[in-house]
């Protein structure tokens, strides 16, 4: 976050291939808003949907939710 969202998801984006991040939840949530804050909302959708499917709790599938509407309605 130091160097700004377009840093982040350059190094967000050098760890796609890691094994160790499939099915992490986290992975493509963070780099949903590191692209909603780029405003770059329909990728940031598509990683919120992502997470969704990953995301083990409903608390965590509804803060996803609310994300992913942000996005699919901007300025709404």
């Amino acid at each position: 976050m130091r160097d700004g969202p377009e840093a982040g998801l350059a190094l967000l984006d050098e760890l796609a291939d890691e094994p160790r991040l499939r099915g992490y939840h986290p992975y493509p949530t963070a780099r949903a808003d590191l692209l909603r804050r780029l405003g770059r909302f329909p990728e940031a959708a598509a990683a919120y949907r992502e997470a969704l499917e990953l995301a083990g709790t409903e608390p965590e599938r509804a803060h996803l939710r609310r994300r992913l509407h942000a996005v699919e309605t901007p300025g709404a």
